[in-house]
């Protein structure tokens, strides 16, 4: 059977995004089951070819609210290979700092990394980037005509605990909309429990039939659900450091 395009948008997410993606909840407890993703935020792009950039983790601000949480250090993600593990996190709450009234909360991944470094292993993740990130101009595309979209997170099942927290990654067909420009962009579809914060796929049409994948934002539980979109999420997280110096998050 032929793929159809849907078909290629999907393998398309995975390709991109498959390793952006960790799952989260309130540690010690069955509640609370969230995803968050992988960004970088673009400070500098140098003439010479060098970027400074600073990452972060993003989701949905609602789930960043109690003072342990729990990191699922899924396989896939280090370098050399880890076990499925957690990381439990304390001062949750604090580490986060919401981005205007969006609904989603970003937290610097230092943290994430000192981590890894003390145990002997590295972060092997795939990145929301400048280039995969909607911009302003993609975000004023999305009208009232439904466009297909993907919700890329970590759900829950009878058989997910604190005790027991792999969530393997699915894909969530759905649409979004925008029924006026000064309106926000909706999600229309299957909304599983852990979804909240997952970023959100579109691929906008081009002239000649063409396509161009996009991160449209983050997931947003509500009612409706919203998207928090790239346009907004990135000037928000960009004015919260404006040119930092060049830590272990900068690369060059």
């Amino acid at each position: 059977m032929p793929e159809t395009p849907d078909s290629l948008i999907a393998d398309a997410v995975r390709e991109a995004a498959s390793r952006a993606t960790l799952p989260f909840q309130a540690a010690r407890a069955d509640r609370s089951f969230g995803t968050a993703f992988w960004y970088n935020d673009l400070i500098v792009a140098e003439q010479d070819g060098r970027e400074v950039i600073r990452q972060y983790l993003v989701t949905a601000h609602a789930r960043t609210r109690y003072a342990i949480g729990q990191w699922t250090l899924r396989p896939g993600l280090s370098e050399p290979e880890q076990p499925l593990d957690e990381l439990v996190m304390p001062s949750f709450a604090q580490k986060w700092t919401a981005v205007g009234d969006l609904g989603a909360a970003v937290m610097p991944t230092v943290e994430l990394h000192q981590h890894a470094e003390k145990k002997g292993w590295r972060w092997s993740t795939q990145e929301v980037t400048a280039g995969l990130a909607a911009q302003a101009e993609d975000i004023a595309l999305l009208d009232h005509e439904p466009l297909p979209a993907y919700l890329l997170g970590h759900g829950v099942d009878e058989n997910t605990s604190a005790r027991h927290p792999d969530r393997p990654q699915s894909l969530v067909e759905g649409e979004v909309v925008r029924v006026a420009p000064d309106a926000p962009v909706t999600w229309s579809g299957p909304f599983p429990d852990g979804f909240d914060g997952a970023p959100v796929f579109s691929a906008l049409p081009l002239e000649g039939g063409r396509l161009k994948l996009l991160c449209l934002g983050a997931a947003v539980a509500g009612e409706p659900v919203t998207v928090a979109p790239f346009d907004q999420l990135r000037t928000a997280i960009h004015a919260l450091s404006p040119r930092p110096k060049r830590h272990w998050w900068s690369r060059a």
